[in-house]
């Protein structure tokens, strides 16, 4: 009877000792993720100039209230991630954001000018789609990684490469002629420092895969226009502002691990 519980003792010690160790190797295996997502952004404001003087060819003075919004878009995304452990995680992310620009016009006394007016209605009336791109890099940290629905928070810095300028201003007469409220010399790609908040919840969905949903806050350097200008074809003071653009991010997720003897 004592050898009996003596074995039972024995092998629960074992057991004791074994489940550290086990759980250990558990925590320690690397698991590579790769998302590809799709996402819905939320539009702001970016700047306004609430009395901009607008001469026409005949000396004619106009005065406009111009403002430019970031619209809202749909965006897709594509990361991977790498965790050594059960909880850190490195990141990398490529984010297509759209950055397209909805512009409005509103003169602020009658009219004095045809073709001014019909500027001031071109503005209001054209889309500016664009496209910019987020290249970022961070960390994740998640909670109850081998549960059924697991939370998580990011947070990443990176570069905005983005197509379109910020300032520069078009309107279009009835007879096509165009004319440059705003001028920007600088029209070709433009870099600018992008941030990345985020948190969210990944779900299980089969043996390797899962699905997440995530809001973020995409906080992106643009410039906007501070002030008006003398008259058109002019570059306006700006500034870089940095505007937080929020996203409901919904991907799928496939998930590599490595096994002992096994390569991903």
């Amino acid at each position: 009877m004592r050898m009996k519980e003596a074995v039972a003792v024995a092998f629960a010690c074992l057991a004791t000792l074994c489940s550290p160790l086990a759980a250990q190797r558990t925590r320690d295996r690397p698991t590579l993720i790769f998302t590809v997502s799709g996402a819905y952004l939320d539009g702001v404001g970016l700047w306004s100039v609430p009395d901009q003087p607008m001469p026409d060819n005949d000396g004619l003075i106009d005065h406009f209230a111009l403002s430019r919004s970031v619209k809202r878009a749909i965006g897709a995304g594509f990361s991977g991630t790498y965790y050594q452990g059960t909880h850190l995680g490195l990141t990398a992310e490529a984010f297509l954001m759209g950055l397209g620009y909805d512009d409005a016009c509103r003169l602020v006394a009658p009219a004095q000018s045809a073709p001014n007016v019909q500027r001031c209605n071109s503005i209001n009336q054209r889309d500016r789609s664009a496209a910019a791109v987020t290249l970022s890099g961070g960390v994740v940290y998640r909670v109850a990684s081998d549960e059924f629905i697991s939370p998580f928070a990011r947070a990443g810095v990176g570069v905005l490469v983005n197509n379109q300028s910020p300032l520069l201003l078009v309107g279009e007469a009835s007879n096509g002629a165009e004319l440059f409220i705003y001028d920007d010399p600088k029209t070709g790609t433009r870099l600018r420092p992008a941030f990345v908040l985020g948190v969210g919840t990944t779900i299980a969905a089969g043996k390797g895969y899962q699905l997440r949903w995530e809001v973020r806050d995409n906080i992106v350097g643009i410039q906007r226009v501070t002030s008006a200008t003398t008259g058109p074809r002019q570059v306006p003071p700006y500034e870089t502002a940095y505007k937080h653009i929020f996203s409901l991010n919904v991907g799928f997720d496939v998930i590599l691990e490595r096994l002992r003897g096994r390569r991903y």
